[in-house]
């Protein structure tokens, strides 16, 4: 991915929204950081350099406190005092029935720059993140492509080069994910090795369970990273840029094989959690 990427930070404790919101994020082509509470969001607003920022009002202090609306708002307050200089855009993501709009108007009267009703999740036509964000873009921002030389990196997964895709690709249909000792391979090509994807491959391999009643299992970003992680230090961040990692490596690999992967043919999100393309046929191989 290019360094001159808009970069994104997600504020929202909800694992369904955020998955949804996600998805808008990645179809611009677009960065992201993701936090579920007002520490992280803090944490995160101090270290890095972000374009925009889609902040959900009703977030807790700390992870398992009770969210409450004025912690997401003092939030607000705050980002703006730190970023009056670079101006980067806030939107707010609010869920409050009739009385969201009028909330957002209120915070926009603190600093916002604009609101999306998470209703846009169930509502065709209702305004989307993308309608909201294209419009920040137009804004502009001292961290966007064009003002900001270099953005902060700050990523805890490997960046995937950007190769020019063959002329003519063959749309992906399916195929047989084969597990080896030393690798794993998507059609015959292997898109992952064993040397510094420790943590890739696991959670590959738990995408590969599947449901009592048939189907591969689904999981929240938050069971994941509780799955994955026995010393405590990856969280459901650290897994959506896990997930996204694979998900730009398999297309590359398979792109330069002639193949287009698209983002959810391997790995499907949003609903149920992250989880396996029923078309995907998984094989266990002691090489």
């Amino acid at each position: 991915m290019s360094e001159h990427a808009h970069r994104a930070l997600i504020v929202e404790d909800d694992d369904k929204i955020v998955d949804l919101v996600v998805d808008h994020i990645e179809s611009l082509g677009h960065r992201y950081d993701r936090a579920a509470n007002q520490m992280e969001a803090r944490q995160l607003f101090a270290a890095h350099k972000y374009c925009y920022v889609l902040l959900d009002l009703e977030i807790p202090v700390k992870a398992k406190r009770i969210p409450r609306p004025e912690y997401g708002a003092n939030l607000l307050e705050e980002m703006r005092r730190k970023c009056e200089t670079c101006k980067t855009q806030i939107i707010i993501l609010t869920s409050h029935g009739t009385d969201g709009p009028y909330l957002a108007v209120e915070m926009m009267k603190k600093g916002a720059d604009d609101y999306v009703c998470k209703s846009f999740a169930s509502r065709p036509g209702e305004r989307t993140p993308v309608d909201a964000i294209k419009e920040a873009l137009q804004r502009g921002c001292k961290h966007s492509p064009g003002h900001c030389p270099v953005l902060a990196s700050g990523s805890c997964t490997p960046q995937i080069p950007e190769a020019p895709a063959p002329a003519e690709l063959t749309p992906f249909e399916g195929g047989k994910l084969v597990f080896r000792s030393d690798r794993v391979e998507l059609l015959g090509h292997a898109i992952l090795t064993s040397k510094g994807n420790e943590f890739s491959r696991r959670l590959l391999d738990l995408l590969t369970q599947h449901k009592p009643r048939g189907g591969y299992q689904a999981y929240s970003g938050n069971a994941l990273a509780r799955q994955l992680d026995t010393m405590g230090q990856k969280g459901q961040n650290d897994v959506a840029g896990y997930v996204k990692y694979l998900r730009d490596q398999i297309a590359h690999v398979l792109g330069k094989a002639g193949v287009r992967c698209e983002r959810h043919d391997v790995i499907m999100s949003g609903g149920p959690g992250y989880r396996l393309n029923p078309w995907i046929e998984v094989e266990f191989l002691d090489d």
